[in-house]
């Protein structure tokens, strides 16, 4: 195996590993030093959720690593808009982002429907926005605000960086993911109370909308017909009701007794068929020679 030398560049610049910036850090109360590798984001298609002009790609990051904590590490050097975690190899950095937006809006939603609930709904909202683990030697994109910020990032100065922990690590951290996991009744109430609530109104207005549109003649003076969900209604407005007779309930009452069954579904199932088929075919030919016997035993045969 060839071994990778380190580019020593000058002492007051991070050295060089295969083209990426090696960081340093050390981790608060510990007294090892963890190393990060990052450089310029690029690709041959263009993404605008990763734009290569001010977006850096970052590995080797810790396990437990969360976007605060690399605000913090670029504090100073850059501003950071957003950070796209790889929890696996190949993970669609878009859907990746997509997911965190919708969470992010949700604990926002929940967060308002939980407003002036007792103190314990509050800290299990608080609790479910306990970020997942990364998978060892993760990697991340971290997308900057401006362009000229990553000529600054990749200029950083040489130097031990301190990566700072907070209460969610160690034993707390899988105490906050216990909790997480069962989470108190009271938020599952307001939390599926919240989400009844978002979508009666939303059914509630796509009826309106519907009902508005019901009997409005268009630009040439016809009336559209409006798909609606049966409810006893016609496209007046007006109710009606319709009666089934005595026979033709009986009739869908049967019907629904009777199994379905399904012939020829399989190909066993038509080769047994012909079989069948054959067999009657040959008992009713014998029956017929034993009986034309019969019948020419006893002088009654006739063939013409």
């Amino acid at each position: 195996m060839v071994s990778k030398k380190i580019k020593k560049s000058n002492s007051s610049e991070l050295d060089e590993l295969s083209g990426y910036k090696v960081l340093p850090v050390q981790i608060a109360g510990g007294t090892g030093t963890h190393y990060l590798y990052f450089k310029q984001h690029t690709s041959k298609r263009e993404d605008p959720l990763l734009p290569s002009s001010r977006t850096i790609y970052i590995s080797n990051i810790p396990a437990d690593a969360t976007e605060r904590d690399l605000r913090r590490l670029f504090q100073g050097v850059a501003r950071v808009a957003r950070v796209v975690f790889h929890s696996a190899v190949g993970q669609d950095a878009v859907k990746v982002a997509a997911a965190a937006a919708q969470a992010t809006s949700e604990i926002s939603k929940i967060s308002k429907v939980v407003k002036g609930k007792p103190k314990a709904t509050a800290e299990v909202t608080k609790v479910q926005q306990v970020a997942p683990l990364l998978s060892s030697g993760g990697s991340a994109h971290v997308v900057l605000l401006e362009d000229v910020e990553l000529g600054a990032v990749l200029g950083m100065k040489a130097g031990v960086r301190e990566w700072a922990i907070d209460s969610s690590h160690g034993l707390a951290r899988h105490v906050l993911d216990y909790g997480a996991a069962r989470p108190a009744v009271d938020a599952v109430r307001a939390d599926v109370d919240a989400f009844m609530a978002r979508f009666e109104e939303a059914q509630y207005e796509r009826d309106r909308m519907l009902e508005q549109q019901q009997n409005v003649a268009d630009a040439d003076g016809f009336i559209p017909v409006v798909r609606r969900a049966r409810g006893g209604k016609n496209t007046d407005g007006t109710a009606s009701v319709t009666a089934m007779s005595t026979d033709e309930a009986r009739e869908a009452g049967a019907a629904r007794k009777e199994p379905t069954t399904y012939a020829n579904l399989y190909r066993f199932q038509a080769r047994e068929r012909k079989r069948d088929q054959l067999v009657d075919l040959r008992r009713k030919f014998e029956e017929d020679k034993e009986k034309i016997a019969r019948m020419r035993q006893a002088r009654q045969f006739r063939p013409y």
